[in-house]
């Protein structure tokens, strides 16, 4: 309720959510989902997948604000679930998944991009399952299935965070993990872990790229 009603009230703002409704616009009208054109002009600021997500919900809820909005909307909904996910996998907890979840989605600037057209809330969903596949990842001592696939996911999402926002999808996660590798001491992880994200984020970024 506190998302998803208030998206369709207010007007849209100027210039960012006209950007990010006529990118999307213009993707459907012309049927070229590749290169992002604004005005006609080709606008290379940032990678396809946002304006992929907000052309998908223009086509389920028409040309409004609300359509606009919803991915954002969307985007901060499964941010909470990812929170929710990982207190539960990591405390057996589900009342403490909850109440972090609930946390999270009652914070004023996690409300702010939550109900605003911009690619914030997208780029935070993938960065938050970056970190959170990598950190289930990490606390796995030996290569077996489950860590594998963790680190797949940790890789897919950061290639998510770099159709969505560019290189950030790298140096967010990258500073956080190194540093925190480098406080545990875990030297040999440094030179383990990172290969298998690699490919996996290559493969979600280079058929577009």
């Amino acid at each position: 309720l506190m998302y998803i009603v208030p998206l369709g009230v207010r007007p849209m703002l100027t210039p960012d959510e006209f950007r990010y409704g006529e990118i999307p616009r213009e993707m459907i009208a012309t049927g070229d989902w590749v290169v992002p054109h604004l005005n006609g002009l080709r606008y290379f600021e940032k990678p396809a997948l946002g304006y992929w997500l907000n052309a998908a919900s223009l086509l389920v809820f028409g040309e409004n604000a609300f359509a606009v909005r919803f991915s954002s909307a969307l985007s901060i909904g499964l941010s909470a679930l990812l929170v929710w996910f990982l207190v539960r996998k990591m405390k057996r907890d589900d009342g403490l998944g909850l109440f972090a979840a609930a946390i999270f989605m009652t914070c004023g600037l996690v409300y702010g991009i939550g109900t605003f057209a911009t690619l914030d809330a997208m780029t935070t969903l993938f960065l938050t399952g970056s970190l959170v596949f990598f950190l289930l990842a990490q606390g796995i001592p030996k290569f077996n299935r489950a860590k594998v696939l963790y680190l797949i996911l940790f890789g897919a999402f950061c290639g998510l965070t770099f159709l969505t926002k560019g290189f950030l999808a790298f140096v967010v996660p990258g500073l956080a993990i190194v540093s925190f590798l480098a406080w545990e001491k875990r030297w040999k992880d440094m030179i383990l872990l990172p290969w298998i994200p690699l490919a996996a984020a290559l493969l979600v970024i280079l058929p577009w790229a």
